[in-house]
């Protein structure tokens, strides 16, 4: 038993935490059928690692979708406050998807992390994104 708890906190450090929530702001964007997605993003290398995932996930990026992602990121290395720097934070920095339908809200899904962040991080946002819609894959 000890060894099984010992291996179980071994995985959960290394692996570090996630925390996901998703919200609709529109309960009909259940039932469609998304085709497509455009990225908007203004980090260009993060933006190159999202639409990456989103394609290994067989998701298409198209620049003429009706449904965009909005990506907005935050992470503590990035935060200019000393306040916040010597007390420290929960967690190391959050990833959140903005679904707009035509440029309309209709669904949110953030991660907030602990420890490094990784393209596996990104694939879980796109999963959990997955799990709540209906994607038309190619």
């Amino acid at each position: 038993m000890r060894i099984l708890v010992l291996l179980f906190f071994s995985v959960f450090v290394l692996t570090g935490c996630e925390n996901f929530y998703a919200k609709y702001y529109d309960e009909s964007i259940k039932n469609k059928q998304i085709e497509c997605l455009k990225v908007e993003e203004k980090n260009p290398l993060l933006k190159a690692r999202i639409v990456r995932v989103f394609k290994e996930e067989n998701i298409p990026i198209r620049d003429n979708c009706p449904y965009t992602v909005e990506v907005v990121s935050k992470f503590l290395s990035q935060c200019n406050n000393p306040q916040a720097k010597s007390i420290g934070a929960d967690f190391d920095g959050f990833l959140r998807f903005d679904l707009k339908e035509k440029g309309r809200l209709v669904y949110r899904c953030q991660m907030d992390w602990k420890g490094e962040f990784t393209d596996s991080r990104i694939r879980n946002m796109v999963k959990k994104m997955k799990k709540d819609l209906n994607f038309t894959t190619d």
